[in-house]
């Protein structure tokens, strides 16, 4: 029973952390650049937050339930998954829908309001490591954009966390370049700049000139719901498809390989209609990558 105990509290703990990081990055997702939505999901998002204001959380959480039901298209479903996970109630469910979000529809504009939320919450965790895994990602696929900085900060971070002081002030130049915001993100950066300032400049130099060793991407798992696939191209040797894969991950379309013989397929996103794969390669050929519908052997 003590056991248990134990960890209810820490969950609560976590879960009361969470809700600040959710609220807060709400707040500087609403002031950046509106996703391209349509206006009926609009409007019912204003509906589900003032609900939320009002302290009806259950009326705004079965709100949102239907609009992730009933979105029509790949913009529309990212912007219900991202605010159902930032109003959401447990830690678990907002993290299922973030997760959800970058496999399902990694076009989304939130996609990287998700990769940051979802690198957040491994820092509360205490897991730095998979954190950083989050976080690059964002600075990789979505250089320049509203994320970068928050996540350059946070890298310098989850390196400090390890006590690795020397990376964490290359880290943080690499922050500075891009510009932190505004704020307590600010406030972290001037504190951790005033420790930088007591290491020896040459363990820097040399952290600056060792690369860090790479971050393992974890594999995701076929989710269970996960029936199509966007499929861009096939190739007789792994060493093109993943050179294939890795041009189109640095223009943002989270691609991947998929299969141990040949041909190699180069997939993007598991869908669980062919519906929903279908909004997905329609965003894909306005971009000029052109592909169709794959079923996913299970």
């Amino acid at each position: 029973m003590r056991r248990v105990s134990q960890r209810a509290s820490r969950c609560a703990v976590l879960g009361a952390a969470l809700a600040a990081v959710s609220i807060a990055g709400a707040g500087d997702a609403q002031a950046q650049a509106a996703p391209a939505v349509s206006a009926a999901m609009d409007r019912a998002i204003s509906r589900a937050r003032a609900l939320v204001d009002s302290g009806s959380g259950s009326d705004a959480r079965n709100v949102l339930d239907s609009l992730v039901g009933a979105a029509a298209n790949a913009n529309d479903l990212g912007e219900a998954l991202f605010w159902r996970a930032a109003l959401a109630e447990r830690i678990g469910d907002a993290e299922r829908d973030w997760k959800r979000l970058i496999i399902e529809v990694p076009l989304s504009p939130r996609g990287s309001d998700a990769l940051v939320r979802l690198g957040e919450l491994e820092m509360l965790r205490g897991h730095p490591v998979e954190a950083r895994t989050y976080f690059s990602r964002v600075v990789r696929e979505y250089p320049g954009g509203a994320g970068t900085a928050r996540s350059q900060l946070w890298i310098a971070k989850s390196y400090a966390a390890q006590r690795d002081l020397p990376r964490a002030c290359v880290a943080l130049v690499d922050a500075a370049a891009t510009g932190v915001p505004e704020g307590e993100l600010r406030l972290q950066a001037e504190e951790l700049g005033r420790q930088c300032a007591t290491v020896d400049k040459a363990l820097i130099a040399k952290a600056s000139e060792v690369p860090a060793k790479p971050t393992t991407k974890p594999t995701a798992a076929v989710p269970g719901n996960g029936k199509f696939s966007v499929q861009l191209a096939a190739y007789d040797t792994r060493a093109e498809a993943d050179a294939s894969a890795k041009r189109m991950v640095s223009r943002g379309i989270d691609a991947r390989v998929d299969g141990d013989v040949k041909p190699f397929r180069v997939r993007a996103g598991y869908y669980e209609t062919r519906a929903a794969a279908s909004a997905a390669l329609a965003m894909l050929k306005k971009r000029g990558q052109t592909g169709f519908i794959a079923e996913i052997a299970k």
